[in-house]
């Protein structure tokens, strides 16, 4: 994927996280003041309801009273605490679902007078008073809401992971899809003709018996493309990867056997059977020499390319080739973002090839660039 689209996605994703967490905070806030509404409505009631049994009982600390009230105390599943007191007479009736919802006092004594504190978690509870007429002396009725709890959390917690889960299928899906549409850009552009061949520097030699002008474009003995057919394409394909801010790696591939082996012509076919199978785009894959092979591949970065190219190295070395096993040295690099050319590219992937025949073949090298040494050159070229 390129970096415009990839910039559309996080926009996307930073959105749609904005909006979950907005949506939360709503839906809990609402959710907290409409219990607080209900809370109330409904202390109205129970003041209602504790006059109604005291008058029918006779007081609120009879027996008949604290029965019926713990009734109703039990139909009301938001109702955490009950109290009833007065200054002349102290608590009168409490209930309560936690004993710790009562700060003071800690002990409920029959002389114990004052105002009961209780413990309210702010948010969450909702402490509400009305007084009641008992005769001469007013009593207070205390009531302790739930107004936020589990039970509303939960439907917002599900909804929220019915959301994301759905945004993280649409996502997958057009992550495939754009995928699939890139690939197919890229096979299109990568299958597109070559231009017309120019003479490479340094290319080698035709076989005798055929020109530059009159041969085909790809060698008779391995199907793959002549040598010369390469810088033209490889300038083609830098101007491409540069254009769409995309990645492409350049490897050269050389066979671990000594010049003279006269079983070398046919070892240089095996491997190059062996590449047309391993890599797919066999427009990309040339001819450099009588031991050699050069492999273009689209966007890729120099990591993901030594990957693929050292599973390749492991497939010739298993395959016993003329009677034994024989082996590669590769040498890879890649644009990596920057703005080279192709003779740059060509150096780099020479040195690194160098490099893994220096150090005892049979290996795939990576080369990779200096950033500072390539910004460095880069404002010297601005200037």
């Amino acid at each position: 994927m390129d970096k415009r689209f990839s910039w559309i996605f996080l926009l996307v994703s930073g959105a749609f996280f904005v909006f979950i967490v907005g949506l939360t905070g709503y839906r809990i806030e609402d959710a907290r003041k409409r219990n607080a509404v209900a809370a109330h409505e409904r202390i109205a009631a129970l003041a209602a309801k504790a006059q109604s049994l005291r008058n029918s009982a006779g007081a609120y600390t009879v027996p008949a009273f604290k029965k019926n009230m713990r009734d109703v105390f039990d139909a009301e599943p938001r109702l955490l605490l009950l109290s009833i007191h007065s200054e002349h007479d102290g608590i009168l009736y409490m209930v309560a679902r936690n004993r710790a919802l009562l700060k003071e006092p800690t002990v409920i004594a029959p002389d114990w007078r004052g105002k009961p504190l209780y413990q309210v978690s702010r948010g969450y509870e909702a402490l509400l008073s009305v007084t009641l007429q008992d005769g001469e002396n007013g009593a207070t009725l205390d009531t302790l809401f739930l107004i936020m709890g589990r039970e509303d959390l939960y439907p917002v917690v599900r909804d929220d992971l019915y959301l994301f889960l759905a945004f993280l299928l649409v996502c997958g899906v057009v992550i495939l899809i754009v995928t699939s549409v890139q690939e197919d850009a890229v096979d299109a552009r990568t299958r597109v003709s070559a231009p017309a061949p120019a003479p490479m520097h340094a290319a080698t030699a035709p076989p005798v018996g055929h020109t530059v002008g009159s041969r085909a474009f790809t060698s008779p003995r391995t199907g793959l493309v002549w040598a010369e057919y390469l810088e033209p394409r490889l300038r083609a394909e830098l101007a491409r990867a540069a254009s769409a801010d995309l990645d492409i790696a350049m490897a050269r591939i050389r066979i671990d056997e000594p010049f003279a082996d006269a079983k070398l012509p046919i070892v240089f076919a095996n491997i190059a059977r062996m590449l047309k199978e391993s890599f797919p785009l066999h427009d990309l894959v040339f001819e450099t020499g009588n031991d050699c092979f050069t492999l273009l591949m689209p966007d890729s970065g120099v990591d993901a390319a030594v990957r693929s190219l050292d599973e390749f190295r492991r497939k010739v070395t298993t395959a016993a080739v003329v009677g034994r096993n024989r082996t590669v040295s590769i040498g890879v690099s890649s644009r990596g973002g920057r703005l080279i050319d192709d003779t740059t590219l060509l150096e780099e992937v020479e040195v690194s090839l160098a490099k893994a025949s220096r150090e005892g073949g049979n290996q795939v090298i990576g080369f990779r660039a200096d950033p500072a040494r390539f910004r460095d050159a880069l404002g010297a070229t601005r200037t």
